[in-house]
């Protein structure tokens, strides 16, 4: 696991590049995203570059929630933030009916190149709640309290907050090529040193990024705050 510590600034303009950099050496690559605000810099970054062309990338969004309104799913956030801004047209999301014939999906394209997420409090990646199987594929999801409770400003109250998402299982994250975590603030702190230090364990899901090969950890100074 490679990790960088920068300025929030800084790690948004890094991430961007080194989306670019694999795209120009790849421009047909599989990308994945996650939705949410950790990730809301880069895709910023990467929407005003004129340089960085995304529209021959494949583009799998990691996770959706189910019965939610199409303003607020995953797919529309990523679409408002970054697809339309860069012709990203070639898009794929995780289907409820039938989740694993994601990762078919995914196969059939050679894989994925990069996954870029976020993560939860609780260690979540995507909607992999704790005590997710390291084995799962793309699969359906009930979301816990934690995670609710940090969707709610966007869904207006947790009570508006859906109790099921469908999500790219941990294999299926892990089976990437490159994955990238970026994580900021303070309140990531805790859970960034477990996924450093911590047990291999499925209790925190993305520690299991641990055993990633090409695994980088973008932090800003907060977030790695309880890191030696």
């Amino acid at each position: 696991m490679k990790i960088i510590v920068d300025s929030k600034e800084a790690i948004n303009k890094l991430v961007s590049s080194m989306v670019k950099k694999l795209v120009s050496e790849k421009p047909d690559a599989c990308l994945a995203f996650t939705a949410g605000h950790s990730l809301e810099g880069v895709f910023t970054e990467l929407a005003s570059d004129e340089t960085a062309d995304l529209s021959g990338c494949e583009v799998f969004n990691v996770c959706e929630y189910i019965g939610a309104d199409e303003s607020l799913s995953c797919a529309h956030q990523l679409n408002e933030e970054l697809y339309s801004k860069k012709g990203i047209t070639k898009l794929h999301n995780p289907p409820e009916e039938n989740p694993e014939s994601y990762d078919d999906e995914i196969a059939a394209h050679g894989g994925l190149d990069l996954v870029v997420l976020g993560i939860g409090l609780n260690g979540h990646i995507g909607f992999n709640e704790p005590a997710t199987l390291y084995d799962t594929h793309t699969h359906v999801q009930q979301l816990t309290d934690s995670t609710k409770r940090m969707k709610a400003e966007h869904f207006g109250g947790i009570e508006n907050v859906p109790d099921m998402g469908v999500t790219m299982g941990l294999k299926t994250i892990c089976s990437a090529k490159n994955v990238i975590l970026v994580a900021f603030g303070e309140e990531k702190a805790e859970i960034i040193h477990k996924l450093v230090y911590g047990k291999t364990t499925t209790y925190v899901p993305a520690a299991m990024l641990q055993m990633h090969m090409n695994m980088t950890l973008c932090l800003d100074k907060e977030a790695a705050s309880k890191l030696d």
